[in-house]
């Protein structure tokens, strides 16, 4: 059986705060909301923040998992980004053929953002 990639999970300490993050980011609005969880829903994969606090779950908050998200341009995106004061954790650089920087989230989580070069 080939494995099929559906979803992923991003552990959250404040459910509404990292509703508003992701929602100014992906300029978008969550498609399911809950103190417990919530989903991004785009064509082939479900982005998803999970509370693990309300199921008594430890999670290493910033280590779980580094959503690499593609962007349009990566200049708005940091300028976004450093807008919402959070910490960039790999500043942007050339990768091979790819423009990257990573930042943490509201939540501490380190995300990357990635464009491909023209």
């Amino acid at each position: 059986m080939k494995p099929k990639f559906n979803a992923v999970y991003l552990a959250v300490k404040d459910m509404d705060r990292a509703v508003k993050f992701y929602e100014e980011i992906f300029d978008t609005t969550v498609s399911s909301k809950d103190e417990r969880m919530s989903s991004f829903d785009f064509e082939n994969v479900s982005f998803l923040l999970f509370n693990p606090a309300l199921d008594d779950e430890k999670v290493l908050m910033g280590n779980n998992v580094v959503p690499n998200i593609e962007v349009e341009d990566i200049n708005k995106m940091l300028e976004l980004i450093k807008s919402k004061n959070c910490e960039i954790v790999l500043p942007l650089d050339t990768i091979g053929e790819y423009l990257i920087f990573q930042a943490k989230d509201t939540e501490g989580n380190v995300i990357e953002f990635y464009q491909v070069k023209n």
